[in-house]
Parts: structure tokens; C-alpha cells; sequence
């Protein structure tokens, strides 16, 4: 591996709470975390300033750093900020551009594949990135990485969902890009309002194993980050270079 540097640890952990992979009360060692990526402690330590300020890691004093829990009130702020810019985001990109469609079409595409590949885990990461995705499209960096953060918390505060589920939520994003493709912008709002409702209605538990093994727990989110590199897929995310200027 290249040298790591801050930036790609935060975004492989922040991938990695959106795959369910690293849950509320996750303790992270700083040291188990640098022999994960092989990194040092000072660069470890960096990257999990990094996502304190996405709130999504807390100091607890002579206990180190964890995740947390999403309160009510938490959960209602992320859903209220996803409103307002989701639905901003319609006004921008509906109808889609013939481009826009393409980029849109394959993330749906891998989010089918995973499904029926029953990887549930990386299923959970793409349903969560399908939002980031169509941020991604006004080409507002700033705004992308606020969506990433918003959609983070709002995995924090829901468990993994069932195959059964995840295939429904699959069929919620394909019908709002149905509409969004139509410029049918009534309905591919109420469609996505719709999502961002079923995510406000409380915190669902995400089981009572908080991985200790922070080593295994990124194994999967790393594997496909490499795999994904290595197939030079369309429009790759670098994940070793953040979206904005540092």
C-alpha cells in the first residue's frame, strides 16, 4: 500500500459506518486502527479529528474515542437538513441530463448487483451512497461531503436492514430516478420525501456486537475499495484525496 495518509482513513471508516460494518459503541483504538491501515498513530489520530468533526466519532475523557449513539433529537436534525437539501437538489437536477442518467443507471446497476449477490454489507453502503450520488451531480464538492456526513449519521441510527428490506429501498431509488428521468418533479420529490421519512422515525437497534477486531470490521470496506481501483470503474471516487480542498 501508498503511504496512508489521513483523508483516505477517514473516508474508508466513514464507508464503512454506511456498510454497517462499524456500529454505535464501537471503541476505536487508536492503535488497533494504525495496525489496520498501517499507518501511525499521529495519522490515525488526524483522521478521527476529522470525522469528530463530522460527528460522527466522540472523545470520551480517559476512555478514547467511540462511536456514538444518534439521539431523537439527532435523528430529527439529519432528516430535517435532508430535506432541505435533497429537495434542493431536484430543483438542480431534474429532469437528468443523458449523462447525469448514465451515472445514475449504474449505481443502481451495483446496487441490484450486491443484492443479488446477497452482500448485504456493501448493499447497505450503496443504498446510503445512492443519496451522495445524486449530491455528486451539481459538481458542489462542499455540498457532496455534507451529504456523505448526513448520510453517515443517518446510518448510525438504524440498524442493517433484511435483504427484503434493502430490495425495497432498491425499488424506492429506482422509482425516484424513473421520475427524475420523466422531469416529473412532483413526484420524484414525494418519492424521496417519502425515504427520508421512513429514516425519522426513530433509532432501530443494530445488535448488541460491537466489533472488537477493527481489523476484520474494515477488511470487506478495503477489499472493495481495492477491487473497485483495480476494475477502474466509471467515474471512480479517489478515496486517497478528499472531494475538497483541504
Amino acid at each position: 500500500m501508498n503511504e496512508v495518509f489521513p483523508v483516505y482513513i477517514e473516508r474508508v471508516m466513514l464507508r464503512a459506518i454506511m456498510a454497517r460494518r462499524l456500529v454505535p459503541g464501537t471503541c476505536l483504538s487508536e492503535g488497533r486502527l494504525a495496525f489496520a491501515f498501517g499507518a501511525s498513530r499521529a495519522t490515525v489520530r488526524e483522521a478521527l479529528v476529522r470525522l469528530q468533526g463530522r460527528e460522527l466519532v466522540h472523545v470520551v475523557a480517559k476512555r478514547g474515542w467511540f462511536i456514538p449513539e444518534q439521539g431523537c433529537d439527532e435523528i430529527r436534525a439529519t432528516c430535517e437538513a435532508r430535506r432541505i437539501i435533497q429537495t434542493g437538489i431536484l430543483n438542480l437536477t431534474v429532469p437528468l441530463s443523458a449523462r447525469h442518467a448514465g451515472l445514475v443507471r449504474h449505481h443502481l446497476a451495483q446496487q441490484h448487483a450486491a443484492l443479488e449477490d446477497g452482500d448485504i454489507s456493501h448493499a447497505c453502503f450503496l443504498l446510503a451512497d445512492f443519496h451522495v450520488c445524486l449530491t455528486r451531480l451539481i459538481d458542489n464538492p462542499a455540498m457532496t461531503e455534507g451529504m456523505r456526513s448526513l448520510m453517515a449519521r443517518s446510518c448510525l441510527a438504524h440498524g442493517a436492514p433484511t435483504l427484503h428490506t434493502a430490495r425495497a429501498v432498491h425499488a424506492a431509488h429506482a422509482a425516484i430516478v424513473k421520475a427524475m428521468q420523466e422531469g416529473d418533479m412532483p413526484h420524484a420529490r414525494a418519492l424521496l420525501l417519502q425515504r427520508i421519512e421512513a429514516t425519522a422515525g426513530g433509532h432501530t437497534p443494530h445488535g448488541s456486537h460491537h466489533p472488537t477486531d477493527l481489523k476484520a470490521a474494515l477488511a470487506p470496506v478495503l477489499y472493495r475499495i481495492e477491487r473497485e481501483k483495480a476494475l477502474s470503474s466509471p467515474a471512480p471516487i479517489s478515496y486517497r484525496q478528499s472531494e475538497t480542498q483541504a
